[in-house]
């Protein structure tokens, strides 16, 4: 299938999701506004005007997009993030088109005012299907009048190769099970792997730092972003290690020397960076947001905490630290939800039977809902 990819090209999860259907057999054309690299199937990148607000940027890269799908004669155009892309297929009139909603898109933004929310229900009605990567997400997508019957629901899934089986530091512990609870020999490593952003509210976890009266922890920042000064002039002082940005690489040998998991998330539909943690055997404390509930079951998969607590937070992971056995049965436990409902695989063979349902049945769509 000939599928043009309307996505940002500088991020990870288009370049994943670019290669995953080039790996499926797919002749992609990515068109982007943002610059990219390492992608093995053409691009055609649509310099943007910088000075201008980010709203007008897209609509007015919208012609120069319209001749790149014109000349590449896509079956199926896939748009990812509403407010940009969808918009932009949305004003193009093209059909079939997949839309694939990624949370905040849906979740947050159409809040912000009613000119938001309008384009939100306007882009919606242009699209055949919709993929959504959870329960939540897609509850909010038929909340603006959208059909059920036409969203599909599949999680970014993981590569499970990545994350050998059991990892060193659960030992025996993960393969027996076994029972009670004991005090750990060393420190407990506790990882966060999210974007120093507002909406992931990483100050939250340092502020915890603050409260934590146990020497058993250590805690380890990954990730970079705006807050990125503010944050480090407040955790390192305390002992904090932010590593900025990793490679994936590097990410999953953190990840599997880790043995707990922090997410201080205010708004998140399925995380993959909690997916990639319960894969690698890590315990995950996170916030207590429809999103992580999907996948956490509290006191057998991991811990949860009201958004924003950095008191709870805190006593949550050294609970955690202090039970060895409790940690090493959810991890058996969260490999097998895992493996089950969010492999790579999944994601994809859910994503060929989308498309290929799209081009049977675009003709037949009410576009205008």
């Amino acid at each position: 299938m000939r599928i043009a990819v309307l996505a940002d090209a500088s991020l990870p999860h288009t370049q994943r999701w670019v290669q995953g259907l080039v790996e499926r057999g797919h002749d992609c054309l990515l068109i982007s506004l943002e610059p990219g690299s390492g992608y093995t199937s053409p691009t055609h990148w649509l310099p943007p005007r910088q000075h201008l607000p980010r709203f007008a940027r897209y609509t007015l890269a919208i012609s120069r997009a319209r001749h790149a799908l014109a000349a590449f004669r896509p079956d199926l155009v896939n748009a990812h993030f509403l407010p940009n892309y969808g918009w932009m297929a949305a004003v193009m009139g093209t059909h079939p088109l997949v839309l694939t909603v990624l949370g905040s898109d849906v979740l947050t933004v159409p809040a912000t005012s009613w000119l938001h929310a309008w384009r939100t229900r306007w882009v919606l009605s242009r699209c055949d299907l919709v993929l959504s990567d959870a329960a939540m997400l897609t509850d909010a997508v038929c909340r603006f009048g959208f059909p059920r019957l036409r969203v599909h629901t599949v999680p970014w899934g993981i590569e499970l190769e990545r994350f050998p089986w059991p990892p060193e530091h659960l030992g025996g512990a993960a393969s027996a099970g076994a029972q009670g609870s004991g005090a750990t020999a060393e420190p407990c490593v506790v990882l966060s792997t999210r974007r120093l952003e507002a909406v992931y509210d990483v100050a939250t976890l340092v502020e915890a730092v603050r409260r934590i009266t146990t020497s058993a922890l250590r805690i380890r920042i990954v990730g970079s972003g705006s807050l990125e000064p503010t944050l480090r002039a407040q955790g390192e002082p305390l002992g904090v290690t932010f590593l900025g940005w990793l490679s994936q690489t590097q990410l999953t040998r953190e990840l599997l020397h880790a043995q707990i998991y922090a997410s201080t998330s205010i708004s998140d539909s399925t995380s993959v960076s909690l997916l990639e943690a319960m894969a690698a055997g890590c315990f995950p404390v996170v916030t207590d947001i429809a999103g992580n509930r999907e996948w956490v079951e509290p006191g057998v998969g991991g811990f949860l905490f009201p958004p924003g607590d950095a008191g709870t937070l805190a006593a949550r992971l050294q609970e955690a630290a202090a039970d060895t056995d409790l940690r090493a049965r959810a991890a058996i436990h969260n490999r097998r939800v895992v493996e089950s409902r969010a492999t790579w695989e999944l994601t994809m063979r859910t994503a060929d039977r989308v498309f290929e349902l799209a081009t049977r049945t675009a003709g037949s769509q009410d576009h205008h809902l």
